[in-house]
């Protein structure tokens, strides 16, 4: 069965381009300017300067990661989120929000909780996630496999 296609915004010319799923690992190019495609394979850490522009370029599923550097279960679930965005590289974006150095930027998300939660988009509408999954189900790969949220 074949992978499912992702939108990717061309970083020179701001065309989004449709490519399948399988051909993510082949560097595809822009098909209306011919430059490659980038997408992260690793977590982005942005500022409240940043992240309206990273959130909006990206059509595909962008999953925002509120930690403190002082947080004891942030450190905890770094590694995890840094695996999950390796993991789904092309088809998911994580981005970091320091709130130490960015309280501004959790405002909005934290009137309920005394640290804002994790936060997931998909094509700006926005969805909950609370809580992270255990290392073990990780691992074996059923949270990989399974990391759809309900959008």
């Amino acid at each position: 069965m074949p992978s499912p296609s992702v939108i990717l915004r061309c970083s020179s010319c701001g065309t989004l381009n449709r490519v399948p799923g399988e051909k993510l690992a082949s560097r595809p190019i822009c098909g209306n300017c011919k430059t490659a495609l980038n997408y992260s394979a690793a977590p982005i850490n942005v500022t409240a300067a940043t992240f309206d522009r990273e959130m909006n370029d990206w059509r595909e599923l962008l999953l925002v990661e509120f930690w403190s550097p002082t947080c004891g279960y942030c450190q905890l679930v770094e590694p995890v989120v840094r695996d999950l965005a390796r993991w789904k590289a092309g088809r998911l974006k994580v981005l970091m929000v320091n709130i130490q150095q960015e309280p501004s930027s959790c405002s909005a998300v934290s009137k309920p909780w005394p640290r804002p939660p994790s936060s997931c988009f998909r094509n700006g509408a926005a969805c909950r996630i609370d809580g992270a999954p255990r290392e073990r189900s990780i691992w074996s790969g059923g949270w990989n496999s399974s990391f759809e949220p309900g959008c």
